[in-house]
């Protein structure tokens, strides 16, 4: 899938959901949710994720679309954190953590050289480069996730992805994706 992405969760949203999409792949990857992170109170107040969604257009593709509004200048002082956990889906319960990554806002989006700048080309995000990060309304039209990450033989099950936006270590803002690779 890949979260403005983490802009905030959403660019780490994409850049994980692309790892656990893969084209071509022997297995298949239903997303069974994509929203903002309940556990997280007021979070509109860093970004309004607006009508930004995520969808099956085919077999292991899918695309982001909508629109969403930054309403603070983000800088190296915030950080994304981006957390992948099996799951179990039924009971709605966290397993054991299989990927963890924290880094500074600004060095997360100017480094990311895998889902970023296409995510800009389908667009009106600021090109890579400018800190802060500048509040906005943004619009993403059908950007097609970038599929060619995760191995053949990756582990079949069920994967929660928490994707957030920290201040002074709190979290502020984020998305939570539920992905099952059968």
């Amino acid at each position: 899938m890949t979260r403005v992405c983490r802009l905030l969760g959403l660019g780490l949203l994409l850049i994980l959901v692309s790892a656990v999409w893969g084209e071509e792949k022997a297995y298949n990857v239903e997303l069974n949710s994509f929203d903002k992170n309940p556990k997280i109170n007021d979070d509109e107040k860093w970004i309004d994720w607006g009508d930004l969604r995520m969808k099956k257009v085919a077999r292991n593709q899918f695309t982001l679309t909508g629109s969403f509004e930054v309403k603070r200048n983000l800088g190296d002082e915030q950080k994304v954190s981006m957390q992948v956990f099996m799951y179990d889906d039924s009971t709605q319960e966290k397993g054991p953590m299989v990927m963890n990554v924290e880094k500074p806002f600004c060095q997360f989006v100017n480094e990311d050289e895998d889902t970023y700048p296409y995510v800009q080309k389908a667009s009106n995000l600021p090109e890579q480069g400018q800190c802060p990060f500048p509040k906005g309304s943004y619009t993403i039209d059908k950007y097609e996730l970038e599929t060619s990450f995760l191995p053949d033989d990756a582990p079949k099950g069920d994967y929660l992805i928490e994707l957030n936006t920290l201040d002074k270590d709190m979290p502020v803002t984020g998305l939570v994706a539920s992905v099952t690779l059968t």
